[in-house]
This record gives C-alpha cells, structure tokens and sequence, in this order.
C-alpha cells in the first residue's frame, strides 16, 4: 500500500513548484494558497486562508471573478493574459489562469486555480535578446572605435595647424567648430569603449547605500538637481555587497542623471532598495536573492512604442547632450555584475529604473 504523503512533506512538494495553486471549498473559503501564487497575487497566504476568496483578494480582483464565475456554473475556466494589479509585488504581473471545478462529494465541490506567470518568461526572453544584441554591438564598436581613432587625432591635429595659421581671423570659427566636433567624437569612442572592455572587475565590499548617497550629494551641486525633491527609501537590512565601485557608480550615476533630466520643472526622484528572494535569471535556475535598486522619477515618463528600444546604443529622443550610449552602458555593468537592469515607464506620470544586483552574503 503507498505511503501517504504528510503534511509537511505536501507543503514542500506545493512550494516546489513553480506554478500558483489556489485552493477553494464549495463554500468560497480559501484552503490552500502555495509560495508560487503569494508571489504572484502579491497576497500572502495567511492574508488569504481561511477567509472567504472576496475578502482575501478582494471582490473586483480577477482572480475572484473567475473563481466566482466557477462556483456559479460548476465548469471549467481559462484565461489567457489575466492582468494582476500591483499589490505586495509591487507591479503588474501578466498571468495565464485555469480555474476548474472540483467534483461534488462530500462536503460539496469547490475550485482549484493554476496560475502560470507569464511576466517571468517575456523578463527572460527581453533579456536573452537585450544580451545577444549587446554583444554583437560590443564587437562592431571595438573595431569601429580602433578605426577611427587615429583619423580622428589627424584631424583635430590639422585644425589646430589651421587654428595657429589663422590666429584671429574671421575664418578662424571653422577650424574651432573642426576642433569642437573631434573632441565630441573621442567622447563617444571614449563611450564606446565602455562597451567592450572584458576582464575581470575589482570586487570589493562596499555599502551600496554610501555609494547612493554620495552620487545624490555630487548630483545636488548640479544646476538641473535644484528643481528636484528626492527621497531615499532604504532597506536597512542590507548587508554589504561584492561591487566594482567605479563601475556601479557610473551605472546610478547615469541613472541618475536621466531621471533629473527627465523632470521638466520640479518633481520628484526617489531611490529605494530591497532584498528580492525570488529572482529568476533563467529559467528553470532556482531563484536568487538579489538587491533591488529603483530609481524612480515623475518626469515626463518614455512612450511605449520606445521602451523596447531603450537599451539600444545611440537610441535618444534628447535633441541635445548625451551619446545615446549611457544605458547601454549601464546595461553592460550591471550585467557584468550578474545582475539584470530593467524600465517601465508611462507618459505624463514618469519612470522607473530598476536594478537587480546579486546577494552574496558567504563571499
């Protein structure tokens, strides 16, 4: 006769899997919720077992709708795309959502519910592409950058030939523009290079949180950061983190600055951070604890139609200042760092950058 399962070793089966198991009796209390649907319902299971679904998830969530709509007609349901609202999990979460009902007996039916979280697979897809495209660009920019440097010097060294002919005269303002144009063009070979450097980085322990601060600091004496009220919402509990410093300062400092330029006349820019328990950076790879960095801003926000397009090198609608390449570069670091760099973002209401850096607390 086979061994029935206890149930602790049930619990521990239900929290391995990596779909939402939703658990309702015929009366519509909740009598199972595992890890998997807390994370996605952003509603832990305590909040909601034991407690009629209406009230524990409330009675306009889509998940209730459907649950409500299979107790009424004792049949099977399926949505594709079922929209989440952000609650504990902090953002909207697109989920496929099967809901069927379970046979009468005795005590009489109820529903289960499988949730499937689509938001992790388009997160993995976004990233294998952003990461494919980042490394055929590297290649292109290390030969374009190793080509055009010497030209570039050549030309810079003949205006100021010029400009040592001409002294004062009228003419002198094109071998000055000449000489303005190549030092813009070794800023963005200067950039470029960014994108190609491989090697090891110097890890070190660092507290993320000071290195925040600091850049908020050097930030604050800048002409554009007068008309910006920030806030620092800190996850106190978080412990020092394996960083190259000069490179994750480049990377919030960049950050940084497109939110501030982001705000046309006043507003706010808030940097929060928290551990993340769940992170997946494949799929199929157990999650991971990583450091969640936002740099949130309530500027003028980036139309839909671009934010596919963000990370691309020399992708701006900025018509003046800047090579285009600051997120990608941000990209490169932070993904060098294991971590992962991601944006939402609406029109009229602002952005949000978030960072995910790994958690190393044996290192």
């Amino acid at each position: 006769m086979p061994a029935t399962p206890d149930l602790k070793r049930l619990d521990e089966i239900l929290g391995a899997v990596r779909a939402g198991i939703v658990a309702v009796d015929g009366q519509g209390v909740v009598e199972l919720q595992n890890v998997e649907a807390s994370r996605i319902l952003g509603i832990s299971a305590e909040t909601a077992i034991g407690r009629p679904f209406e009230q524990g998830y409330g009675a306009d969530h889509p998940l209730s709708e459907l649950i409500r709509e299979t107790l009424d007609g004792d049949r099977d349901l399926a949505f594709n795309a079922l929209r989440i609202p952000p609650r504990l999990a902090g953002e909207e979460r697109i989920v496929d959502a099967a809901v069927s009902a379970v046979p009468h007996a005795n005590p009489p039916g109820g529903v289960v519910a499988l949730l499937y979280d689509r938001t992790i697979r388009q997160e993995l897809e976004q990233r294998a592409d952003q990461e494919t495209r980042s490394e055929v660009f590297a290649r292109l920019a290390a030969g374009m950058a190793h080509e055009l440097r010497n030209p570039l010097g050549g030309i810079r060294g003949a205006a100021e030939l010029l400009l040592g002919k001409l002294g004062d005269d009228g003419l002198s303002r094109f071998p000055r523009l000449i000489r303005g144009e190549a030092d813009r063009m070794r800023r963005l070979l200067d950039d470029l290079s960014e994108l190609t450097q491989g090697g090891d980085l110097r890890l070190r322990p660092d507290n993320l949180h000071a290195l925040l601060d600091n850049l908020l600091d050097l930030q604050g004496q800048s002409e554009n950061w007068k008309r910006v009220r920030y806030r620092r919402e800190y996850d106190p509990s978080i412990p020092e983190l394996r960083l190259d410093s000069d490179r994750i300062t480049q990377v919030f400092l960049n950050l940084i600055r497109n939110a501030a330029q982001a705000i046309d006349h006043s507003g706010t820019l808030v940097l929060r951070t928290r551990v993340e328990a769940d992170y997946h950076l494949s799929e199929g790879e157990r999650p991971l604890h990583m450091v969640r960095v936002d740099v949130i801003d309530s500027g003028r926000g980036i139309p839909e139609e671009d934010l596919p397009h963000v990370f691309t090198p020399f992708f701006s609608r900025r018509r003046s200042g800047g090579t285009g390449l600051g997120l990608a570069i941000a990209q490169h670091w932070v993904v060098r760092h294991g971590g992962r760099i991601q944006i939402s973002s609406r029109v009229g209401e602002g952005t949000r950058v978030s960072v995910r850096l790994p958690l190393r607390r044996d290192e």
